[in-house]
């Protein structure tokens, strides 16, 4: 048993020794193969890594060589490639700054007298190559060497050019200056001959002053004299003038004191200017003594006052009447109002102008502020319009400020000096935009005129009483438009009269009227 156990062990382990022989040859095979195939490969690799570093060698050779004929200092690539790029731009900035100096130098040429075609050709050429090369992209060394040797020859030919032209300029300006230098002396010598009679006509006048001064001289001496003269002429004047001054006030104080003997008031009339011949109340229509020898005239405004006044004993007459026809024997005159129906216009009535006297007009005065429709403002053209209607002149004229300018001179030819004195004229003058220094310089300028005024014998007239005189109404309404118009009473004012000295009729009205010689004498009621 023990025997048989033994055999089979050993059986066993013989088997196990041949299987583990038999996988140790297998291994051993497998790894001598895996062997000679990696020397192979590593054989084969080394001959790679020699061809390599004997081509990278020759790189590396190429490379330095390239580097030292192109001129860069750096050995990496990037770097090598970063200096080159650099160099490019440099190279960029001086072509374009080349460019522009070739410009300039080309300007200045031609500014100083350069021409000729084959200056702008190779200037043109120029800037076309530099152009070209700079926008080419994928610029090389090859490419650039070849622009920069075409810039360069292109260079060479302008400057070629521009030292021609500055030689044909220079010859030119030689050329010139030799002809500014011939003129120059030609001017050098009129000058000379200039200098030399300027001097001659220097001394000529030198003489002519020292004649001028001796007789300034003999002038000076007459002067003194002559103003010696004026002197006693000016105080000799001033005497004349002080005895003309006291002349002067005495014959004014003569005319004041015998106006003042003459018109106990003054509200006396002197004298009427005129009658009423005639009274047609029928026409509305008089007829008075005033003849167009005695300057009245058509249109003037009168007032009519009572045969018996011995004077002017109201402001208020008894009418007024208006002028449409005036002839060389009587006048005939529209009555324009009646101021009372119990106290009507007859023959006799007295006709009267506050601005017109026969032969001669009457003159007055505007002092002041004339407010005749009492609206606070300034009428004094249209009482100005009322008294040369009236046949009167206005002499002299002092509005108040902002109301117009002082005209005219006051003087004692002038009748009447007129003044608005209502209470209310003060507060007109508030109201009217005057500052108080224009009101107080007027305001004296005022008093002065009146004072002068008196002096002068002239006479106040209210304003109040020469409307009266005037025809003025206070109650009448402001004229505006015209609303209707009479036409037969307008054709029969403006036509002409006929031949018996009666005005034509209108339509409707008899056509017979009393003639001159006809008229009854005595007064003729109103019907």
């Amino acid at each position: 048993m023990a025997a048989a156990n033994e055999s089979s062990g050993l059986k066993i382990a013989v088997a196990v020794f041949v299987t583990l022989s038999v996988i140790m040859a297998v291994s051993t095979y497998f790894s001598y193969t895996a062997y000679s195939s990696a020397e192979a490969r590593r054989a084969q690799a080394d001959a790679a890594v020699t061809e390599a570093n004997q081509t990278n060698s020759v790189a590396v050779s190429t490379i330095d060589t390239l580097r030292k004929e192109i001129g860069v200092r750096s050995d990496d690539p990037d770097a090598i490639k970063t200096e080159i790029k650099n160099e490019y731009k440099k190279i960029d900035d001086e072509v374009k700054s080349l460019i522009d100096q070739v410009n300039a130098a080309v300007t200045k040429a031609q500014g100083a007298g350069a021409s000729g075609p084959e200056l702008d050709d190779a200037k043109a050429k120029v800037q076309s190559i530099a152009a070209d090369y700079r926008r080419d992209l994928n610029k090389n060394y090859i490419l650039a060497l070849s622009r920069l040797t075409d810039l360069l020859k292109n260079l060479t030919l302008l400057t070629n050019q521009l030292s021609l032209n500055y030689t044909d300029v220079k010859r030119g300006l030689e050329s010139a200056n030799q002809v500014n230098a011939d003129k120059l002396a030609v001017a050098d010598k009129a000058l000379a001959d200039a200098k030399t009679e300027l001097a001659a006509v220097q001394q000529k006048h030198i003489d002519e002053r020292q004649s001028l001064l001796t007789k300034v001289d003999t002038f000076d001496t007459e002067r003194a004299k002559l103003a010696t003269e004026v002197q006693n002429l000016t105080t000799k004047i001033r005497q004349l003038e002080d005895d003309y001054g006291k002349r002067q006030e005495l014959a004014q104080q003569t005319i004041r004191e015998q106006r003042d003997r003459l018109e106990q008031k003054e509200t006396v009339l002197d004298r009427p200017d005129g009658r009423v011949t005639y009274v047609d109340y029928t026409r509305g229509e008089i007829h008075a003594n005033l003849t167009r020898s005695q300057g009245a005239r058509p249109q003037m405004s009168l007032a009519i006052f009572d045969a018996s006044s011995p004077g002017l004993p109201t402001d208020k007459p008894k009418g007024t009447v208006q002028l449409i026809q005036v002839g060389d024997q009587y006048s005939i005159a529209r009555i324009e109002k009646t101021n009372t129906n119990i106290d009507p216009i007859r023959v006799g009535d007295y006709v009267y102008s506050a601005a017109w006297s026969p032969n001669e007009p009457m003159r007055f005065a505007l002092i002041g502020k004339i407010d005749i429709n009492r609206d606070g403002v300034d009428d004094r053209q249209d009482l100005k319009r009322m008294i040369e209607a009236a046949g009167g002149i206005v002499d002299y004229d002092l509005p108040p400020p902002e109301a117009g300018r002082e005209s005219g001179k006051l003087s004692g030819r002038d009748a009447w000096y007129v003044i608005d004195t209502r209470p209310a004229l003060a507060e007109l003058y508030k109201n009217y935009g005057v500052r108080a220094s224009e009101n107080a310089d007027f305001l004296k300028k005022q008093s002065e005129a009146i004072r002068e005024a008196r002096l002068n014998g002239v006479r106040p007239m209210p304003i109040e009483r020469l409307l009266a005189y005037l025809g003025y109404d206070f109650a009448a309404p402001i004229r505006g438009r015209a609303e209707a118009i009479d036409n037969a009473t307008l054709k029969r004012v403006l036509s002409p009269l006929q031949s018996g000295g009666a005005a034509k009729p209108a339509a409707g009205e008899a056509a017979e009227q009393p003639k001159a010689e006809d008229k009854p004498k005595a007064e003729e009621s109103p019907k």
